[in-house]
């Protein structure tokens, strides 16, 4: 008996111990400048948000100045996608994580057919997808041009 309860004393030690996250002196001067929080802010977060924000620190500061200027465009377009654009977006993402390697090539080579497109008409295809009731049939109408 006393085993056991020293067993789950100790497991909780361990488990708030966990729970405390990551200190803010572990970050960076640079991260902790970009991430614009004090050390009291920092603490009560809870750790996966810590862990996710300090990864985030960490990739914009190994960006090239490029990088961060596309970075900020597709936060800007992010911002002002409607809830249901970004759920059905976060969805997408999860589904291509699953689909087979040939299908991702397929729909990395009309991401990047997209990307060279003139803005005026990125701009108008968007317009079109946000209007399109069955978003599904227009991204396959769309990977048939570079099929």
């Amino acid at each position: 008996m006393i085993r056991i309860l020293y067993s789950l004393l100790l497991l909780g030690l361990v488990a708030s111990a966990q729970a405390e996250g990551i200190p803010w002196s572990e970050l960076g001067p640079q991260e902790q400048k970009l991430l614009g929080l004090s050390a009291q802010q920092w603490a009560k977060l809870p750790e996966d948000k810590q862990t996710r924000l300090r990864r985030g620190a960490e990739r914009w500061l190994h960006m090239s100045p490029a990088e961060r200027r596309q970075a900020k465009r597709n936060l800007r377009l992010w911002q002002r996608m409607t809830p249901q654009e970004r759920a059905y977006i976060r969805s997408k993402y999860r589904e291509f994580k699953n689909l087979p390697k040939e299908r991702r090539e397929e729909l990395r080579r009309l991401k990047t057919w997209f990307q060279g497109l003139a803005p005026e008409r990125k701009k108008r295809i968007l317009r079109r997808w946000r209007q399109a009731r069955d978003k599904d049939a227009f991204l396959e109408r769309g990977l048939e041009k570079v099929r």
